[in-house]
């Protein structure tokens, strides 16, 4: 009954007895749920995610005592749990992500000794954590971020011993990070993103099987000890950190280092070989040294924001993202993207880019997006049309198995709009077959994203038709997810195939 908006209550589930999955999600006029609810003894999955008028949850779920997963993300007017939750010991997972009313758990709930998962993201009136939570010893993944309310980390946490995944980020209460964090020999990720007074992380303890650190935006962290030699995925960006040990050399499971760039980087070659993020937040740094084509690994760069930038210099070939958007000074690209899976260029806003800088973006091969300012479609796009459709005669005699488009629209300002006021925008781009005048087939139908609606500025992004074709014209039609913003020219050019390969940083780079 998933979304049922106007479902303000449920019938007697009484003789429900072999009842195992109730799905109520989106049920958002849905007030209470009726006693009988616990009469489902075989009940495994409850799933309320959405539930914003939900005001209680019934005693009588304590005999429901088969149930593994209690999902009530969202719940945001739920202000506690009953403390008849804790027979309930077969649960495994207890997701209150976003319960925004919720002040404290029962202390029942360390009876649920088999909870391998605990989310209270954004559970913002929440003030503190009982403590029979040590009673958990099953316990994997606790996640705290965004709990502002929460007054300190208590030490009884360090007792949950086989947790894997902690999550303190956004938690205002940290100005150090506790030394029990040391017991937790099994902790694989420690994220303490945003933690914007957290100063000091303990030294000479050893986290043998860590594999993510998130640091990023820790603004008053200034020195990094090396908490783990096995991980993974470092992220330092928005810190003060720019010195990081020798030994990160020899760190043999290192993939990802995400930090803030300075001019000093370049005396720390240990430190270049291995970034694969790196983020300007020096928003009056005019040019960028040279020595950045020598970070052979990175993955990304972000600029956003840097008003004074004129100039980028060469970048390094591994280089997939590159985020410039509203670098309004930016003349010049001192650069080619040459690696073939390069994901997205985002120039939006920048204004001032040359001729030889737009036609750069343009020819790239960027497969999900590229934004650059524009009035038009760019003259290195073959087929062009006014308005949201065009017909394109393919020229090989003998076609393809699969073919590969770059398709680009420019939108038209009809006036009936508020500036930052529309959600996402979503582009569908429909492709068809046609003969003698006649549609005769859809090739592919697919949604392409972007942040924002923007007027005087080329979208592009590339399309994949991978079943057979047989006719030599094809169709592209484009809409929007808004009727308020038109599409005033649209464009599409075919492009060489070769196959394209993803490593598994790639794909964190997005985040």
């Amino acid at each position: 009954m998933s979304h049922s908006r106007n479902l303000k209550e449920l019938p007697d589930l009484s003789s429900a007895t072999n009842l195992e999955v109730l799905n109520l999600n989106g049920c958002s006029s849905l007030v209470e749920l009726p006693f009988s609810t616990g009469n489902a003894t075989k009940l495994l999955k409850l799933e309320l995610s959405g539930c914003s008028s939900l005001l209680e949850f019934p005693s009588s779920i304590g005999y429901a005592i088969n149930l593994q997963r209690i999902n009530l993300s969202y719940c945001s007017n739920l202000v506690e749990l009953p403390s008849s939750i804790g027979n309930a010991t077969n649960l495994k997972e207890l997701d209150l992500t976003y319960c925004s009313s919720l002040m404290e758990l029962p202390s029942s709930i360390g009876n649920c000794t088999n909870l391998k998962e605990l989310d209270l993201m954004m559970c913002s009136s929440l003030i503190k954590l009982p403590s029979s939570i040590e009673n958990a010893i099953n316990l994997e993944k606790l996640i705290l971020a965004g709990c502002k309310s929460l007054v300190e980390l208590p030490s009884f946490i360090g007792k949950v011993t086989d947790l894997r995944i902690l999550d303190f980020g956004y938690l205002s209460c940290l100005v150090e990070l506790p030394s029990f964090i040391g017991n937790l020999h099994k902790l694989s990720e420690l994220r303490l993103r945003g933690c914007k007074k957290l100063q000091v992380l303990p030294t000479n303890i050893n986290l043998e099987f860590l594999d993510e650190l998130d640091l990023t935006d820790c603004i008053l962290l200034k020195t990094f000890p090396a908490i783990s030699t096995n991980i993974k995925r470092l992220h330092l960006r928005g810190t003060q950190i720019e010195e990081v040990s020798s030994s990160l050399r020899s760190w043999p499971r290192l993939q990802d280092l995400q930090m803030v760039y300075s001019e000093n980087l370049s005396e720390f070659s240990h430190v270049l070989e291995r970034i694969t993020v790196l983020e300007l937040r020096d928003i009056n740094i005019r040019e960028m040294t040279p020595w950045l084509n020598r970070i052979t690994r990175l993955r990304r760069l972000k600029l956003s924001g840097c008003g004074k930038l004129v100039s980028l210099p060469q970048l390094p070939d591994s280089l997939t993202i590159l985020d410039a958007d509203n670098c309004g000074s930016l003349e010049r690209l001192g650069c080619s993207f040459n690696n073939p899976n390069i994901q997205h260029l985002d120039f939006t806003n920048c204004l001032k880019l040359d001729k030889e800088a737009r036609d750069l973006i343009i020819q790239a091969t960027a497969r999900h997006y590229s934004i650059l300012p524009s009035r038009e479609v760019h003259e290195y796009i073959t087929n062009q049309a006014i308005g949201s459709s065009l017909t394109m005669k393919l020229n090989q005699r003998a076609l393809p198995t699969s073919m590969r488009f770059k398709a680009c629209i420019v939108l038209a300002d009809n006036g009936d709009h508020e500036a930052g006021k529309e959600r996402c925008m979503e582009v569908c781009l429909t492709i068809m077959e046609r003969q003698n005048d006649f549609i005769t087939s859809t090739c592919v139908s697919k949604n392409h994203s972007f942040r924002d609606f923007l007027t005087e500025h080329l979208y592009t992004f590339e399309v994949l038709v991978d079943v057979e074709v047989t006719s030599d014209e094809l169709v592209f039609d484009f809409k929007l997810n808004s009727e308020k913003w038109e599409i005033g020219e649209c464009g599409v050019l075919e492009m060489k195939n070769h196959v394209q390969t993803f490593s598994e940083i790639d794909f964190w780079d997005f985040y």
